[in-house]
């Protein structure tokens, strides 16, 4: 197994997309404007909260996207296509927990500085369409999304351009991609929204709940992105059991472009190696101070995940080049912190879901059996000042009463 206890197989991950600059920020998924729109419509703005819970059964794994988008344009209707590895179920979530977040951040590194109606659905099964299988319909708050599996080459062109969409223009290695994968793509259409000229609408976030396929890796769509044109910057909140793998081997997320810019650590009030209880923060000696600033941040883990504990890890990606994220071998993967270099992760190894990034990764001897932590630093250094003046009193009893004194 690759947690040490049942609590320890849930993981939750807040990747946040913020619109840092002047560049456009897009994002894990591609928008696209009716067919005879011809004006510019951006992605102003994109926010996302992944929730992961890993398992010890290959395939069980679990995560739940939260995707937020504010747009800019001159129409009153665009397509947001998002793949997935498998169908999702979908639900309206409330945009206030990605201002909290933020707060949460700002606070912790000192610088200065909606009601749920549920889902309504209108069409299931729908029969292939021209090579297009239609898997799901349904009106989820202010949007109407589609869940499709493009089954021949050119199909999911020939389909959006039928709903009255754009057609991806040079697309197909991307496309082909998702297909030969089996991946669905979720189709989204905001028909209520203002979207007058230049005009900024903020729209409510979406929850998908969907498998990704294996045990142990954290998924996230990139390549899609690969169709924009401008640049784009990517904030990541990541709340794990433990820490993520950064450096400690070809797997961290350092290979891809991405940085740490904070992470939770373990004070001298606080139990190494614990986690942080986000579900009741008032009562957890790190976060109590600051528990005032999450109390729909709270709420969320009450309701997916109470009890369980994680450490928020903070990851930024600046300026990445669509052409260069379009050649990944995969999407983004991110895996847990474990405590061998050598340890291959389960989803990694040949056949599994993340295989494709790394495909010379056989199954078999993988080297120590890997234990996620929050490092693989000496516990001293994550205990605060209290654990470093303990090792000084060791170091001055030694030298004073044990060292070995010469005859």
């Amino acid at each position: 197994m690759f947690l040490n206890r049942g609590s320890l197989l849930r993981t939750l991950l807040i990747a946040h997309f913020a619109f840092l600059s002047a560049p456009p920020l897009h994002a894990d998924g591609k928008v696209f404007p009716p067919r005879n729109y011809k004006g510019s419509l951006e992605e102003q703005a994109q926010e996302a909260i992944i929730i992961f819970q890993g398992s010890e059964t290959p395939g069980e794994s679990t995560e739940d996207l939260i995707l937020k988008i504010t747009v800019r344009g001159e129409v009153e209707n665009f397509a947001w296509v998002v793949p997935f590895p498998a169908e999702p179920k979908i639900e309206k979530e409330d945009a206030v927990l990605f201002k909290e977040i933020f707060d949460y951040i700002e606070a912790r590194t000192y610088r200065p500085k909606g009601k749920f109606d549920g889902a309504k659905s209108v069409a299931k099964d729908e029969p292939r369409k021209n090579g297009v299988e239609v898997l799901s319909r349904q009106i989820v708050g202010s949007y109407d999304v589609a869940v499709v599996r493009e089954n021949t080459s050119g199909a999911l062109n020939a389909w959006l351009q039928q709903e009255g969409f754009q057609e991806l223009g040079d697309a197909e290695d991307v496309i082909g991609f998702y297909r030969k994968k089996n991946y669905v793509f979720t189709c989204i259409k905001v028909s209520a929204a203002e979207l007058a000229q230049k005009k900024v609408v903020d729209l409510h976030p979406l929850r998908f709940t969907f498998k990704p396929g294996g045990r142990d890796g954290i998924y996230f769509p990139m390549k899609m992105t690969g169709l924009q044109t401008e640049p784009f910057n990517v904030n990541m909140h990541v709340f794990y059991r433990f820490w993520l793998n950064d450096d400690l081997s070809k797997f961290g997320y350092v290979h891809r472009g991405f940085h740490l810019k904070y992470r939770d650590w373990d004070s001298s009030a606080c139990d190494p190696n614990g986690g942080k209880a986000y579900s009741a923060p008032q009562t957890d000696p790190f976060l109590k101070d600051q528990s005032h600033r999450l109390p729909n941040v709270a709420r969320l883990f009450q309701k997916l995940h109470p009890g369980e504990r994680y450490y928020l890890t903070n990851l930024g990606a600046w300026q990445l080049k669509p052409a260069d994220v379009r050649q990944w071998a995969d999407d983004l993967w991110l895996f847990p912190y474990y405590t061998s270099q050598r340890f291959v992760p389960y989803d990694v190894r040949h056949g599994g879901p993340a295989s494709a990034a790394w495909p010379n990764e056989e199954s078999g001897d993988h080297g120590d059996t890997g234990v996620p932590t929050i490092a693989g630093t000496p516990w001293y250094l994550f205990a605060g000042g209290a654990g470093l003046l303990v090792l000084a009193i060791v170091a001055a009893v030694w030298f004073t009463l044990l060292r070995p004194r010469r005859a």
